[in-house]
């Protein structure tokens, strides 16, 4: 047997004995979304630059959606790995602190990849809980100014100033129906600081100190497979 055979072998080897376990483990896909109450957590106080003027701003949550796809793989009769990918918009809305001649809001808006790997623990009655590190890809980073008491809105684009890659920790719970719809909460925590800021440049909003996101997630889900509990049958009807 030569090496290419040897080699063609081997993947088809373990292409079957992959195949065979997915099978046999009952794999399923699904689908998900909902809402974010994003947020990022400041170490510092944090200041902007407003036409050449300097400005103290105090962050709040910010309300966005998520949209994906995940994978559920038993691996007990009670536990299970839950890989998911999903677009998620985050950031936070900023607001003056204190009184200026010239004040704005910021909009923070980062839109990620996230990629959680869970592990899920099923309850009776169909419920769960679930835990486990995410990884999130920054996709934009964008920073939207609306100068208080006036129509002036500006729009910067400030990918740079942060972290390509976002590390956080997710806990949630949630229920599953006997019909494979589910509903989940889960709350998403930075590990990292995301500020990738150097120097502030003149009329660009910069923020300062260590920067961490922070998104609780409300969310619904549809798992395609064999539903939960299927209605019983005809004759049994009757």
């Amino acid at each position: 047997m030569t090496l290419s055979t040897f080699r063609k072998s081997g993947i088809l080897f373990l292409t079957a004995i992959t195949f065979t376990m997915m099978v046999n483990a009952q794999i399923e896909f699904g689908i998900k979304g909902g809402f974010n109450i994003a947020e990022i957590l400041t170490s510092t106080d944090q200041s902007v630059t407003v036409n050449g003027n300097p400005m103290a701003i105090r962050n709040f949550p910010r309300t966005d959606f998520h949209a994906g796809v995940l994978v559920s793989i038993p691996l007990t009769k009670k536990f299970s790995l839950q890989p998911e990918a999903t677009y998620s918009q985050q950031g936070a809305t900023g607001n003056p602190s204190g009184g200026y001649l010239v004040s704005a809001s910021e909009k923070y808006k980062f839109n990620y990849i996230n990629v959680p790997v869970l592990l899920k623990y099923s309850m009776p009655y169909g419920f769960f809980a679930e835990t486990g590190p995410q990884v999130g890809y920054l996709v934009t980073a964008n920073i939207v100014e609306t100068v208080v008491g006036g129509t002036t809105t500006s729009t910067y684009h400030v990918k740079d100033q942060y972290k390509s890659t976002d590390f956080s920790w997710a806990l949630g719970v949630g229920y599953m129906s006997p019909i494979n719809l589910g509903l989940d909460i889960r709350y998403n925590l930075g590990l990292n600081n995301i500020n990738n800021a150097s120097s502030s440049t003149e009329n660009v909003p910069v923020q300062q100190g260590t920067i961490k996101n922070s998104v609780v997630q409300i969310g619904i889900f549809y798992q395609f497979g064999k539903l939960r509990n299927p209605p019983p049958p005809d004759d049994v009807i009757k």
